[in-house]
């Protein structure tokens, strides 16, 4: 290290420290206008596939296998939705 590089805890202001660029990706990523929607979908999601694997093991597994698919359906538009960044 010459002499007029100095370590960053020596640097006087650490405010004009340059800092690493970030990676090319948007840094929120999640800020399209169906944020909402998504949030709905992969809720209903979540909610569908508790209650679907809840029916599985305590009740009929034949409609839990319905509750799954139709769940998955849900996060599958969402994944669509997210994919194409609509």
């Amino acid at each position: 290290m010459s002499k007029s590089e100095k370590p960053f805890s020596m640097v006087e202001d650490p405010e004009k420290v340059p800092h690493p660029k970030r990676h090319l990706l948007e840094p929120f990523r999640d800020s399209s206008k169906t944020r909402v929607l998504r949030l709905w979908l992969n809720i209903i999601f979540m909610v569908g596939a508790i209650a679907g694997l809840a029916v599985y093991f305590y009740a009929d597994r034949e409609v839990a296998k319905y509750i799954l698919i139709v769940s998955c359906v849900f996060k599958f538009i969402e994944l669509i939705l997210r994919i194409l960044k609509i």
